[in-house]
């Protein structure tokens, strides 16, 4: 079993910390289901039966982050029990950088200007909207309190977006020097630091309690072995007196029966902290399940790929839609992950569409990046189409029809092509001119 580290007194991440190698599971996905679920460590390890109904947990999950920082909610829209989690999900997932996006070009003061990704490597700050294309701030989003606006302040980075590209790198300076700016970091900073909070510094734990606490991550591993072999982890009666507490507790107990250190850890550590609640199987599922979506999307990152998409019903008769994702490895193998179901209103063309961008977003993948074949090549190809007419549409009303004609009029020049004098009176057909 695993040693204590130094003396001292440590909390609860410094465990998490210590497991990684043990358990193979990545310090930001631990971080995320231990926050994901603030207070679900407390939870009671028993499921006695009451005879009052449990309010549903409030959540927030990796499939519900938007990577577009012009289609999130604002953090105050969110229920305030939740609203810790979506801010640390956003802030281990980091900001929104697609560096292969073909960033469109506009006309600004007569020069063709546009976002440059190598601003993704001056400001670590820095997010881009696909669909707006516009520049935003992660920290300010996070953390801008709108009361205080402040020039080259947080009201645009936040919620608007910037769009002056012509003078855009001077614009990001200011804004990573001001006062609004600089607030809205250390508060992030502050608050992804477990050691500095206030929760933190009211709870001391002796190093005995601590070693149990790491041996009770046990429980992991059961975890890890049952989604492997695809097995349920939920008992119809898990309470105390059940003679069959469901998969996951009875194997817990197995091995309680096997290690005496193990049995030790359960019986005489903290009731409060046994990591065998219902909550706590359900964080553990998760973090495994984003632990491996972490993986394939390091595998992909960068890489054009193509989508299988099946429809089902799962046994509540929803619709939902399984998503796979095909792409050419390093090894110049074609490979096949599972990306995971989303839950679907309707089987329209519209609806799948709205859910599979959705899907896309949440895990940073660009759509540029998708390609197809066959017909799916056809989807593709129509869909950058509309999306370049609808870009066109917008810089016209935007900017008028005068960069338009510009680009036409050099298009007939270069190709030695009569300009036709569309001001010229055509006679009535069928008469001389």
């Amino acid at each position: 079993m695993a040693q204590a580290g130094s003396a001292g007194l440590r909390g609860r991440r410094w465990h998490v910390e210590q497991q990684l190698s043990r358990h193979r599971v990545s310090k930001r996905t631990l971080c995320n289901y231990y926050s994901s679920s603030s207070g679900s460590g407390s939870t009671a390890h028993t499921n006695e039966s009451t005879n009052q109904p449990k309010k549903p947990r409030e959540e927030f999950s990796h499939s519900n982050l938007i990577a577009d920082p012009q289609k999130r909610k604002p953090i105050d829209s969110y229920e305030p029990e939740i609203r810790d989690q979506v801010k640390r999900a956003y802030a281990l997932s980091g900001p929104t950088q697609p560096h292969e996006f073909p960033f469109p070009r506009k006309c600004m003061g007569g020069e063709w200007r546009s976002f440059q990704k190598t601003w993704f490597d001056e400001f670590d700050w820095l997010e881009y909207s696909e669909s707006k294309d516009a520049a935003y701030c992660l920290y300010c989003y996070l953390f801008f309190n709108s009361a205080k606006a402040e020039k080259f302040g947080s009201t645009i980075f936040a919620h608007q977006g910037y769009v002056n590209w012509k003078n855009a790198k001077d614009t990001f300076h200011k804004h990573g020097v001001c006062t609004t700016h600089a607030k809205a970091r250390l508060k992030c900073d502050d608050f992804m630091n477990q050691r500095t909070s206030v929760g933190r510094k009211l709870v001391e734990v002796s190093i005995e309690e601590e070693k149990q606490y790491e041996i009770r991550l046990t429980s992991l591993d059961v975890a890890r072995f049952l989604i492997s072999q695809g097995e349920p982890f939920r008992g119809d009666d898990e309470s105390s007196t059940s003679l069959n507490k469901g998969t996951f507790r009875e194997m817990v107990d197995w091995y309680k029966d096997k290690v005496d250190i193990v049995k030790d850890a359960y019986d005489k550590g903290s009731k409060k902290c046994q990591m065998v609640s219902p909550n706590i199987q359900k964080d553990l599922a998760k973090a495994c399940a984003e632990e491996i979506t972490t993986a394939i999307m390091d595998e992909i990152r960068g890489r054009k790929f193509s989508m299988l998409i099946d429809e089902s019903r799962d046994v509540s008769i929803k619709e939902q839609m399984a998503v796979i994702l095909r792409f050419v490895n390093d090894k110049g193998q074609v490979v096949e992950r599972f990306l995971g179901l989303q839950h679907v209103q309707s089987c329209t063309a519209i609806a799948l569409k709205e859910a599979l961008v959705s899907m896309l977003s949440s895990h940073n993948l660009s759509i540029s990046m998708l390609r197809g074949q066959g017909k799916d090549q056809d989807i593709v190809e129509a869909m950058h189409l509309i999306m370049d007419v609808k870009d066109s549409l917008q810089d016209m009303r935007e900017n008028g029809w005068e960069p338009l004609l510009k680009k036409v009029k050099t298009f007939y020049e270069k190709n030695e092509i009569e300009v036709q004098d569309i001001d010229k009176e055509i006679n009535v057909r069928g008469t001389s001119r």
